[in-house]
């Protein structure tokens, strides 16, 4: 993996890309597992499921997807791509500096609604819901504030299910 820096307001991370694959999904869930280590207790962590023709841009706001930034300091959550604000927060003390850490991002898509959740240990969140175009090419990115140093993304999992809309004909 070679690190690429992006800006995203304030926030610059050194992202990785890890994997790439192609989607045809209407509804159904995307599911991203990584084991997280962390030697370090103060940076920005990023975990983005991205639309791969848009991977490169050097701005988040010329991005499209599913991102989370996560502040080990004082566990508050942004979506650095599409509105840059705290979406919601986390226990910071239940980062684990000595072991991996269980970090789990994924959506649930119906048609052009994505509703994101991310899960670090036991504590899973809901995040707000957004409204995206297609992506049909789908790019894991990961990456952190401090550099390649500080934080380890180790056995990523991807898990893709179809699912039914439900909706009556």
């Amino acid at each position: 993996m070679n690190p690429q820096p992006t800006e995203s307001d304030n926030q610059r991370f050194k992202l990785s890309h890890i994997y790439d694959t192609e989607l045809d999904l209407i509804s159904g869930e995307v599911v991203f597992e990584i084991e997280l280590e962390l030697s370090l207790d103060n940076q920005r962590l990023f975990l983005g499921l991205m639309d791969t023709h848009r991977i490169n841009e050097k701005s988040m706001s010329m991005q499209s997807g599913i991102a989370v930034s996560i502040n080990t300091k004082n566990g508050e959550l942004r979506d650095p791509i599409n509105d840059q604000n705290v979406i919601g927060s986390i226990n910071a003390s239940s980062l684990d500096y000595e072991s991996p850490n269980f970090v789990c991002l994924e959506y649930e898509k119906i048609k052009s609604i994505y509703i994101p959740k991310l899960t670090i240990g036991e504590e899973k969140i809901l995040l707000p819901a957004i409204h995206l175009p297609e992506l049909r090419s789908l790019s894991i990115v990961v990456g952190s504030s401090a550099g390649d140093w500080a934080a380890k993304f180790n056995n990523p999992h991807l898990l893709i299910t179809a699912g039914d809309c439900g909706l009556a004909s």
